[in-house]
């Protein structure tokens, strides 16, 4: 049996559990998670009443207005807020139909004794914005805690009163801190370092209101206060881009005793992801007294350290650089975080320096947080070799945790992990393992003890050889893991089709469990921020979950990536990396779409002109590849890397789908430049769109009515015409209307024949040529290879191919195809984020298919909070209901030949009914609607 045979097989007959019951549920979901100016507001003096602001229909029965859910940078009530970047955001509750704001206030408070009342005032602003709403006021103190109301008003309504309070707290800025950069085991020559470090500090009396810990570390650490877990968290970036987090330690500090302070640090060198840096660890203990006292603590010479229990160990493998992990469990030094343990033979740490020293030379606040959940195993079963094999049911990224309740002293426990059963019943060390050395050596000591694996991996079984005693589920777990997402109700999706709400079920969860310390492809082998990937998984958890940080973070770090290694413009193919300067042309076309859709979903123009610098020299590098003869972009295609290409022609040397991708990134560019107030680079990105997009049609689009791979050196056309450059040129609006039918029709021809990364370009491109039909068979083919068929063989996380080798290593745990959801959402769903407002009022499409589907139900999160859609169709009545939330619009395409034919709960579409008529035409009513509920009605036929 071939390998790529034994995986499907493999996996078909390892699963228990089906994908199709696999969801990320309310428990994996459980924790906390130079530019130009904005247009500037309009004040208005307490009396002055409020006109409309920029909308779509008249407002016909707003209630009154109030605000709720307030943020600030996407969280709610953080206390790592930067004093230099705090943006606010708020949802709205109101009664009725078409309700908008027109107008708000924000007012923040001081916390504390002896603060004036207010420490800022807004006044009242004309403006719809209700999210990235920036503080403008006095500088903000650091290391400060305050609190924040806003008062809004509907279009034709009163002032709101003051919404409740929220709180927040400032960070450091870099001359607060008076902590010293430490470097745990100095000296060290282990590539993999695991080191305790550690303090005891007296709290002084009194009623401690607040106290923080300010935390750094290179690479990732556990802190921990008397036993107690604070806190962990990586930080793979070069060192002169630090990250530092703020953590709330208030309950864990009791005034008038002695503490012990301590982290578990590692370092372990460079691999995908993470750049070799420095060992490094930085902790600044900031505690605030009721009586205004202010006492802090940091790291100094005077810590302690010592080696930990993990042994020198291989890599897993050559690619990720992560280390087998190796631990002696009788070298553990039990209390060693507690008060009174004695650190008398620990030596002293290395001290690198105050903060700002090289190579820690700057830092940033870190946005984005890692939430863990407790995952026990479905089964765990005997083998007859005496081994035991658990089923955690699903495909997790994790961290392994056994307890041992009688362990014998010196008792060596070999472990594994893994995707798939062998024929045999056991775990694969194999098949399906990515080329990873997924094994775990735990020594025991004598006693009750637990071995806890200090790095997640992705897997779904555990085996335990030779295990010291009868171990029971209770005793296993999978320690799940991914960043944080926002405090807001996931999307929904379900239709007429099981399967197809399964597909959208296993990409959901696969998207979330490939966002941690950064977006990654896999969270087994190659831990790296893959531009292409991120920028998939990007697309997925934003309009899935309502992301905002982890997409925010991930943006900066390309920009900081190609400021770092790429002045010609090209940016990082990965980023950050411990390889150095490493791009793929396609993926720098791919970024400006990145950030346009990271604008559509959450409004943060600020953003998008702060990374426009960064696209207006990918612009210049584009077309820089272009020759003047044809017109076409040369040598800008990728590779295959050993994947499958399906038949696209590499030996072009003008290739469709590169150059298809380069008209999107101008058309991308030049939408940000008209955002970022630059008039003549958008001109110039439009201009080069067109020109582009005509040397296409004109040299690359054949007369059969689709298109070819490329040009080759000589200037003849390829005689292959691939349906990644069909999709694309689809996908990417670059097909002339009246090609866009046989175009649609050649893609559809060829069911799946481009990898998952390209899977949302092939589901777009469908969607906009309106072929719905081979877009569901696509989607719920569970004989061909595709979505469907992962989930009919088991699996219950999205794949890195279709059809997976060993032979390359390719993995069972990828994110990139993933983004298939969105695709989803917009088309068979029907419900799409447009533009914005030039003041961020979220503006929808929804546009239901007309065929493929006899129902759809499910909501989206959007920065005015979820819409909701539902819809059913029959041979003679089509029925769409829609709730958009306050202050949101929404244009809607149903069928509908007239207004005889249509009708909005029972009455005639109109005005009176928040309902904009629009106009009529073959056979489709387009409409306009507020916010509010609706149903409306189509007779067909």
């Amino acid at each position: 049996m071939d390998r790529r045979t034994f995986l499907g097989n493999g996996a078909k007959a390892s699963a228990t559990l089906a994908a199709a019951s696999v969801l990320p549920t309310a428990h994996e979901l459980a924790g906390r998670p130079a530019m130009a100016p904005s247009p500037g507001p309009v004040r208005l003096a307490a009396t002055e009443r409020l006109g409309s602001t920029e909308g779509t229909s008249t407002s016909v029965t707003a209630g009154p207005m109030r605000a709720n859910r307030l943020r600030i940078n996407g969280a709610v009530d953080p206390i790592c807020v930067d004093p230099d970047d705090c943006a606010f955001s708020w949802t709205l509750t109101a009664s009725g139909r078409s309700a908008r704001q027109a107008g708000y206030r924000i007012v923040v408070r001081r916390a504390g004794p002896g603060h004036p009342t207010v420490f800022w005032d807004s006044g009242r602003v004309a403006s719809a914005r209700q999210s990235f709403v920036y503080y403008s006021g006095p500088t903000l103190e650091s290391d400060t805690a305050y609190s924040w109301t806003v008062s809004v008003k509907g279009v034709d309504g009163p002032w709101s009163a003051p919404s409740t309070p929220a709180p927040f707290a400032t960070s450091l800025r870099a001359t607060d801190w008076t902590a010293q950069w430490l470097q745990p085991a100095a000296g060290s020559q282990q590539p993999d370092q695991f080191t305790y470090v550690r303090t005891e500090i007296e709290v002084p009396a009194g009623r401690l209101t607040r106290a923080t810990a300010f935390v750094a570390a290179a690479h990732t650490y556990q802190f921990f206060i008397d036993g107690q877990l604070a806190d962990h968290s990586p930080s793979f970036c070069y060192p002169d881009e630090q990250y530092f987090r703020c953590v709330d330690v208030t309950a864990l500090l009791h005034p008038g005793r002695r503490h012990g302070v301590g982290a578990l640090h590692r370092w372990y060198g460079g691999g995908q992801g993470r750049p070799v840096s420095f060992p490094g660890f930085l902790c600044q203990l900031s505690l605030h007294y009721s009586d205004g006292r202010h006492v802090t603590f940091g790291s100094d010479g005077s810590w302690h350290t010592q080696v930990a229990e993990w042994l020198p160990t291989p890599q897993r493998n050559s690619d990720g650089g992560d280390f087998v992990e190796w631990v002696d469990g009788r070298a553990h030094p039990a209390g060693w975080s507690e008060q009174g343990f004695d650190d008398t033979a620990w030596a002293a740490p290395g001290v690198i320096g105050p903060f700002g020293t090289a190579p820690f030379s700057a830092a940033y606040v870190q946005r984005t947080n890692i939430v863990e959940q407790v995952v026990e195993p479905v089964s765990v079963r005997p083998l007859p070799n005496g081994s035991i094999v658990a089923d955690f049911g699903a495909v997790y990224a994790a961290r392994l945790r056994v307890e041992f309740l009688h362990g014998a002293d010196g008792w060596t426990v070999p472990m594994h992990v893994g995707y798939l059963l062998d024929p045999d019943g056991q775990v694969s060390t194999v098949h399906g393992t990515q080329e990873t050395n997924l094994s775990f050596t735990y020594v025991t000591r004598a006693g009750q003890q637990v071995f806890e694996a200090f790095t997640y991996l992705g897997f779904r079984y555990l085996q335990i050889d030779t295990p010291p005693e009868s171990i029971g589920r209770d005793q296993l777990a999978a320690l799940a893991t991914h960043a944080e997402m926002p405090e807001v109700a996931m999307a929904t999706f379900s239709t007429s089709q099981p399967m197809l709400d399964a597909v959208w079920r296993l990409n959901a969860r696969s998207s979330l469990y490939c966002t941690h310390e950064q977006f990654v492809d896999t969270p087994t082998r190659e831990k790296g921020q893959f531009l292409w990937d991120a920028a998939n998984e990007s697309e997925a958890v934003m309009r899935c979950y309502g992301d905002q940080n982890m997409s925010w973070q991930a943006l900066r770090d390309v920009q900081r990536g190609q400021a770092r290694f790429h002045p010609d413009g090209r940016v990082n193919a990965i980023y950050p990396n411990d390889d150095g300067a490493r791009d793929y042309p396609t993926s720098t076309a791919r970024y400006p779409e990145w950030i346009w859709r990271y604008y559509l979903s959450t409004g943060d123009r600020d953003s998008a002109v702060i990374l426009y610098p960064s696209v207006a020299r990918v612009s210049d590098y584009l077309w820089s590849a272009r020759n003047a003869v044809t017109g076409l972009l040369y040598g800008l295609a990728d590779g295959d890397d050993g994947d499958p290409i399906y038949g696209y022609d590499l030996s072009v040397a003008a290739d469709t789908a590169s150059n298809v991708l380069c008209v999107n990134a101008f058309t991308r560019i030049g939408q940000l430049a008209e955002l970022a107030g630059d008039s003549a680079g958008a001109a110039l990105a439009q201009s080069r769109a067109a020109q582009l997009t005509g040397a296409i049609n004109s040299l690359l689009l054949t007369g059969g009515g689709y298109y070819v791979d490329g040009l080759d050196s000589n200037g003849a056309l390829s005689p292959h015409s691939s349906q990644e450059a069909n999709a694309l040129a689809l996908a990417y609006n670059v097909v002339p209307a009246a090609s866009v039918a046989s175009v649609g029709q050649f893609v559809a021809s060829l069911g799946i024949s481009v990898g998952p990364n390209h899977g949302l370009e092939l589901l777009r491109g469908l969607g906009l040529a309106e072929l719905w039909e081979p877009m569901v068979s696509l989607l719920t083919g569970s004989s061909t290879p595709g979505w469907a068929n992962i989930v009919a063989n088991g699996g219950t996380f999205t794949w890195e191919s279709w059809i997976p080798s060993d032979l390359i290593g390719d993995s069972l745990s990828h994110g990139w195809g993933s983004s298939a959801l969105v695709a989803m959402s917009e088309t068979l769903l029907g419900v799409s984020l447009v533009e914005p407002t030039s003041d961020g009022a979220v503006r929808l499409a929804v546009n239901p298919p007309r065929r493929g589907l006899s129902r759809a139900k499910g909501s989206i999160p959007t920065m005015a909070g979820p819409v909701h859609v539902s819809w059913t169709q029959s041979a003679t009545l089509f029925t769409l209901e829609v709730t958009i939330p306050p202050n949101a619009a929404a244009t809607i395409t149903l069928p509908a030949a007239n207004s005889k034919s249509l009708r909005e709960s029972g009455v005639a579409v109109g005005p009176l009914s928040g309902v904009s008529t629009g106009s009529y035409a073959n056979g489709l009513a387009f409409l306009t609607v507020g916010s509010g509920s609706y149903r409306f009605t189509s007779t067909l036929g």
